[in-house]
Order: structure tokens, then sequence, then C-alpha cells
């Protein structure tokens, strides 16, 4: 076979696996883009035409995609149950087939996909519509969680960029920035102690909807996921890019409507605890 026939081939099986449809649609659109039909592809074996067993392909294929969502979303399938999850997750797959060749990206996208997908809720009582919320922002938080343990973190710093004590204590004129691996989360509900029981294979109630933020990081190889109160979240935010420590808290204190000076007798306290978490590191 010529490498031009074996790419045609190649596109052909790509657009009846991944596109968009059922099987037949699928069929239909590749013959039409690359010229070919399923049986002069596959052929009649075992008694199963050559459209049952691409299918038999596809629907594996499928499959294993759901299991990896099944890993990415522990949290979200005790919550909801096995099959919903499953419903879910089948349609986010077969509805926006990947397009990168890291399974790590498959569930990128799945917490919008929950979002944009949930219910209206107008026919139920408001205090069960608020509830529709939570699932994407439980796959918000587990999908943050992921991030942060691939992404850079703080492990292989020198001491001298990860501990605060060492480039001397509230040097105004320092440079802060948060660590690559950090994800903050402005989120709907309380979420960090419910996740952890739901983790355990607890079953707790849903808790009340209250807006929670969230700061996830990593030192040592652990991830650690606290709620911060909104001036840490805000101070966080500040420290994106590089900034001064001055700087960063004239910012914060605005924004929160604080007083510089009562702003740094807090961060006296938390500032060792977040670069000891990975949330923080001075800039060389």
């Amino acid at each position: 076979m010529t490498d031009q026939g074996l790419k045609l081939l190649q596109n052909w099986m790509t657009s009846v696996v991944t596109e968009r449809g059922g099987l037949n649609d699928k069929l239909l659109w590749a013959a039409e883009r690359h010229g070919l039909l399923v049986e002069d592809v596959v052929t009649e074996t075992c008694g199963l035409s050559a459209q049952k067993r691409l299918g038999i392909y596809v629907n594996g294929y499928v499959l294993r995609l759901l299991e990896c969502m099944r890993a990415d979303f522990p949290a979200l399938r005790t919550f909801v149950g096995e099959s919903i999850f499953d419903a879910f997750a089948r349609a986010y797959i077969i509805g926006a087939p990947p397009k990168s060749p890291s399974l790590y990206d498959l569930s990128a996208g799945f917490p919008r996909f929950l979002q944009e997908t949930k219910p209206d809720g107008g026919f139920l009582e408001p205090e069960i519509t608020v509830l529709l919320d939570l699932p994407p922002e439980i796959a918000r938080i587990e999908r943050a969680r992921a991030e942060v343990m691939r992404a850079p973190g703080i492990e292989n710093d020198s001491p001298s960029t990860g501990t605060f004590l060492s480039f001397g204590m509230f040097n105004e004129a320092i440079l802060l920035q948060v660590t690559p691996c950090l994800r903050l989360l402005d989120l709907k509900f309380p979420l960090v102690e419910f996740l952890r029981k739901l983790d355990q294979d607890d079953r707790p109630g849903p808790p009340a909807p209250q807006t929670s933020y969230v700061a996830i990081g990593r030192s040592n190889y652990r991830i650690h996921t606290q709620e911060i109160a909104f001036w840490q979240f805000a101070f966080l935010n500040a420290c994106q890019l590089p900034v001064s420590l001055n700087s960063a808290v004239q910012r914060t204190a605005e924004q929160c409507g604080l007083e510089p000076a009562s702003l740094f007798a807090d961060l006296m306290v938390w500032l060792p605890i977040a670069i000891e978490l990975g949330y923080l590191r001075k800039v060389s």
C-alpha cells in the first residue's frame, strides 16, 4: 500500500470513529469526504457484516474513553451515581470528540459541558433548582486537582526560592508570583470538605449554596486543597505575574476594602503557610 493510500485509510477511520453522530451518519459523511465505503475498508467475517464489525470497534473506542472519564471524576461519579455519570460522559464524548492525542486533555471541557447542558429547572422547587449547579462545580474542582498534579510545581526549586523566611521576611521589594501549578476557583458551593468525604466513599448530603474561594496547590508532590478567605484569593490573583509584595498588598487592599497595615499583619501569619503549600514562591 502506498503512503497516500495509507493516509486515506487513516483519515477515513478517524472520521468514522471521532466525528459526531450515529454510525450511519458517520459512514455517509466519510464516504462523501474520502470516497470510501465501509465494504472497501472492512471485510465481513465470522457472520458479522462489515458495518457490525466496525460498530464494535467504534463502541469499544467510546468505552475506553469513558473509562478515562470515570477515572478523572471519581467524586462526581459517587455523587450522581454510575448510570447518570456515564450518560453525561457518553454525550460529552460523542458530542465533542477529542482532538488531542493526549488523554489528559479529554476531560478538560467536561465541567463546561455539564454547565451548558444542565436542565433549566423551571419545573422544580427553588431549593432543588440551585442544586443543578452542583455537578458542574464538582467537576470543576476535580479537573483542577488533575491539572495541579500534572502542572510544574516547586519540587525542584532551590530552598532560597521556596522558603519565605530565607529571603527577608516582608521585604516590600521582593518579587512574588504564584506557582505554575496553583489553581484558584470561585465556586458556588463549599466543596472542600464535601469532596473529602466523597473521596472516602462517604455519601454526604449536598452542601447549601454559598460562595467559596478555593486554592489548590502542590508541594512535595502532595496536593493541598483549601478554602481561603476572599482577601487571600484576591492576593493570590494579584500575584499571577511577578509583583512586589508592596504592590500586591496595595492592589488587594483596594479590592477588598482593607487597610494595608491590617493586611500586612494578616500576611505575617498566612504567607509562610501559602508558600509551604505550594501557592507562592519568590521570583529570582
